[in-house]
């Protein structure tokens, strides 16, 4: 864009025709995407105070790019192998992928992918005492993703409109009915554990950010799609995968 400036002449430059080439009777500059052609010096002669101009745009650190570009590439390739059934090569693609996210994350956040990362590699186990370790971690890691989300303050979103939390207790309800039956001992601690869930999803939601609200939704998915698959015996096409996808993406926006 460009922008004509006028300044006007001060009293000494008609008091004083030899001052004229100074402070002529007026001074014309063209300016091109907010630079003037006059200087600081010549601006406060003219009685003109310079208008503030707009830094550089803000760019990503190559570094940033680099580990996002990174954690995609794992969550790719661990997504894949999931589907796939190729359990044993997942012990090298799970276990990095938290501790490759949380890099360079403020401390909720990390102390909340730490957890989680806990939990995936004890869901590389498949006793019980594996799945329960791993109900334990994500569990606090949910509490630590509510403190973190809470802490960047709320947008007043479900104060104002109730209603569009409906949906997350909708699939919430709808679920541990579906499961009472199916979960045996393990009932109460699904129910306190989809609770903590729930909670996430819905403290990503009244962030007012619909990127970090589309996190929590995908969360609230991939925990669906696991236990549907462990105790509802709902299994779909490449089921593991798609838990391990919306699971990889709902983290990664969380903590974007």
């Amino acid at each position: 864009m460009t922008a004509l400036s006028v300044v006007a002449p001060c009293s000494s430059c008609r008091t004083s025709p030899a001052k004229t080439d100074h402070r002529g009777l007026a001074l014309l500059s063209w300016r091109t995407f907010g630079q003037s052609d006059l200087g600081p010096m010549e601006l406060r002669m003219a009685g003109v105070r310079r208008s503030a101009t707009r830094g550089p745009p803000r760019t990503v650190p190559l570094v940033t790019r680099r580990r996002t570009a990174l954690y995609a590439a794992l969550a790719a390739t661990d997504a894949l192998l999931a589907a796939t059934g190729r359990d044993r090569q997942r012990r090298l693609t799970k276990p990095l992928l938290m501790p490759t996210l949380l890099q360079g994350r403020d401390r909720p956040t990390q102390i909340a992918l730490a957890c989680a990362g806990a939990g995936d590699v004890a869901l590389l186990g498949s006793a019980d005492a594996a799945f329960t370790a791993g109900l334990g971690s994500f569990l606090v890691g949910h509490v630590a993703w509510v403190v973190a989300l809470r802490g960047r303050g709320s947008s007043g979103l479900l104060r104002q409109h109730p209603v569009l939390a409906a949906p997350y207790f909708a699939a919430w309800g709808g679920l541990n009915a579906y499961l009472w039956k199916r979960t045996g001992r393990d009932r109460i601690p699904v129910v306190v554990y989809s609770c903590a869930l729930l909670a996430t999803a819905l403290a990503a939601l009244d962030t007012g950010e619909p990127l970090r609200a589309a996190g929590g939704a995908l969360f609230l998915l991939s925990d669906t799609l696991l236990a549907l698959e462990r105790f509802g015996d709902v299994h779909l096409p490449a089921h593991e995968g798609l838990v391990m996808a919306t699971y990889t993406a709902g983290q990664a926006l969380l903590a974007r």
